[in-house]
């Protein structure tokens, strides 16, 4: 017992003297002896000599992440929902309803709900012409219609009534015999 409550004291005073040492590295002081200086140059590296706590980092450009990367963090964090018609959550999607969610958390760009309404969204393109984020939508029935995102190599996500969330390939017969168009939406 005894050796917990030192050690508790022990990670409080750790805690407590990082964060008082940081914050005495982030005031300015002057020493009696430094020469006072009025040059820019010389300025910026004073600047960099009293705080050396200063993240360089900073400076450095962010790495910026592709929409691949993005559509794949998406997908794995949604990979387990279900098919659920009319479902637009984690609980269950249906094809729009992922495509729709999918838009608005990863791109913050609303869509229609609908798969008929997500075919005049955006603009036109080619299957040839199909970049990663763009919309396939197929007709697969004469009443149906199914809407997917491209995720490059041929492949597309989208919910299947059977499998849920799921990358299927382009050149599968059954997509290939029932593809309908591609939208570009960014």
């Amino acid at each position: 017992m005894l050796k917990q409550v030192l050690f508790l004291i022990l990670i409080a005073v750790t805690i407590a003297s990082c964060s008082t040492k940081k914050h005495i590295s982030n005031q300015k002081t002057n020493k009696p002896n430094q020469a006072v200086s009025h040059g820019k140059a010389e300025k910026k590296e004073q600047k960099k000599q009293t705080n050396p706590t200063q993240n360089t980092t900073s400076n450095l450009p962010k790495k910026k992440i592709s929409v691949k990367q993005k559509l794949e963090t998406h997908y794995n964090q949604y990979k387990a929902a279900p098919y659920r018609y009319g479902g637009t959550s984690i609980k269950g999607f249906d094809c729009s309803g992922f495509v729709q969610f999918t838009y608005k958390t990863v791109f913050n760009i609303r869509l229609p709900r609908t798969t008929r309404l997500m075919l005049k969204e955006g603009s036109a393109i080619k299957k040839t012409q199909l970049r990663i984020g763009d919309l396939v939508l197929f007709r697969t029935s004469k009443r149906y219609r199914h809407v997917g995102i491209f995720m490059g190599d041929n492949l597309f996500m989208h919910v299947s009534t059977k499998k849920g969330l799921m990358k299927s390939n382009l050149n599968n017969p059954y997509w290939l015999k029932r593809y309908l168009a591609s939208r570009r939406i960014f």
